[in-house]
């Protein structure tokens, strides 16, 4: 993903700025986190900037997986089952079942939004293709 951004940008993000978080499994690089909306309360309740980076699906899948091969840990909060399929057919390996609970930001997460492009009011989706998909990446400054 090359933009004029690149330090912040996820190709900078697995770059080693940050220290390890540790997790249950052992010590992890940093954490992956895919959203369907950026709940901005989630966020610290201090002055902060964000870098929004809009990326391709499949760019993204490369990318995501180079992140997993270093240590990086992936977690998704996404209901939407059609979503879900669709990520997980550009060879994103997000588990079927989401975390529970709301999200809260930890220092040194990556954020990853995807939403439909054209969400449709009370009607659930069923089917969803990478075309109906927009996908940013949210570094927390």
């Amino acid at each position: 993903m090359q933009n004029r951004n690149s330090q912040v940008a996820p190709h900078g993000a697995g770059a080693g700025a940050r220290p390890g978080l540790a997790n249950q499994q052992g010590p992890a690089r940093g954490r992956i986190v895919f959203l369907n909306a950026l709940p901005l309360n989630a966020l610290p309740r201090s002055h902060l900037r964000l870098d929004v980076i809009p990326v391709a699906l499949q760019e993204l899948a490369q990318w995501v997986n180079r992140r997993l091969q270093e240590g990086y840990e992936l977690v998704h909060y996404i209901r939407h089952p059609a979503t879900i399929q669709v990520i997980r057919s550009v060879g994103i390996p997000l588990n079927e079942v989401p975390s529970a609970g709301l999200y809260q930001y930890v220092s040194g997460d990556i954020i990853v939004v995807i939403t439909l492009r054209t969400p449709q009011r009370g009607q659930e989706q069923t089917q969803v293709s990478p075309s109906d998909l927009e996908t940013w990446v949210v570094t927390v400054l």
